[in-house]
């Protein structure tokens, strides 16, 4: 059975002894897994079209429940962002949650769709990658099913906060300062799990807050039309964002791990 797809390919892998293996994904089927047949090769003519972050439309035979690549167009290789070490260990770092948060045989028209926005934004310099990177983690735990309740308080059910309120990272809610102060006697010293990256209580204020609201319900094509009014609503986003997005999936990333590496 032949047949073409436009997809972005999230992982390469090699296989054999000049082949690539391509993790590729598409809107209409979500993962597919490609054999490339000599694409290692400098004269293959498929190479441009096996690298990770090319946007293409390939043709494919699928025989015995494997896909084959016969050809294709390359519609965006987005070679601006192999340029900057940054914005490639960022972009890399995206591709690999895309990859996590995909399955085989299911629609991905709207993870397709984000992630293809966020390149370009990367790539362009819409927003600082701190922004962009907050952005796409909640994204993919919205896209997943399990978004915080941004709503109120999940004790009082206050919706309003003028001081300082914590995300529950566990629970996945967010407690005002009072009611933890009432609940404790005092605010809590925020808790980290045995690895000591992921926090547990992570305190927020209300910029972070209408951030992270606006995220939950904004379309792709304005999900990153939102400002925060200081560095410290920057930071309180970046690190919820970050933890809330790892402890859910329950794993870590080696291109999380690389970009916080060259981004020091």
């Amino acid at each position: 059975m032949k047949k073409a797809c436009d997809g972005l390919v999230l992982r390469v892998t090699d296989s054999g002894e000049n082949d690539r293996t391509l993790t590729f994904l598409t809107a209409e089927e979500g993962k597919l897994h490609i054999i490339a047949k000599g694409a290692r090769s400098v004269r293959s003519r498929n190479a441009p079209l096996c690298r990770i972050l090319s946007y293409s439309n390939l043709e494919l035979h699928k025989k015995n429940d494997i896909y084959w690549l016969m050809g294709g167009s390359l519609n965006n290789a987005f070679f601006g962002i192999n340029q900057d070490l940054e914005a490639f260990a960022l972009a890399s770092y995206i591709a690999e949650i895309a990859d996590e948060i995909s399955g085989e045989n299911f629609p991905a028209h709207e993870v397709l769709q984000m992630t293809l926005n966020t390149l370009y934004a990367i790539e362009t310099g819409l927003k600082p990658l701190w922004q962009i990177k907050a952005t796409y983690e909640l994204f993919a735990a919205n896209v997943s099913g399990f978004m915080p309740d941004l709503s109120a308080c999940r004790d009082c059910g206050n919706e309003t906060f003028e001081g300082e309120l914590w995300l529950d990272v566990m629970n996945g809610a967010i407690v005002c300062a009072d009611c933890l102060s009432k609940k404790n006697g005092s605010l809590p010293i925020p808790e980290t799990d045995r690895f000591e990256t992921r926090n547990i209580l992570l305190p927020l204020d209300a910029s972070a807050l209408a951030a992270m609201r606006y995220i939950a319900a904004a379309p792709p094509k304005r999900i990153f039309a939102y400002g925060l009014s200081s560095k410290e609503s920057a930071d309180y986003l970046c690190r919820a964002a970050e933890a809330y997005l790892l402890n859910h999936l329950e794993r870590g990333f080696d291109t999380l791990t690389f970009y916080h590496t060259v981004t020091k």
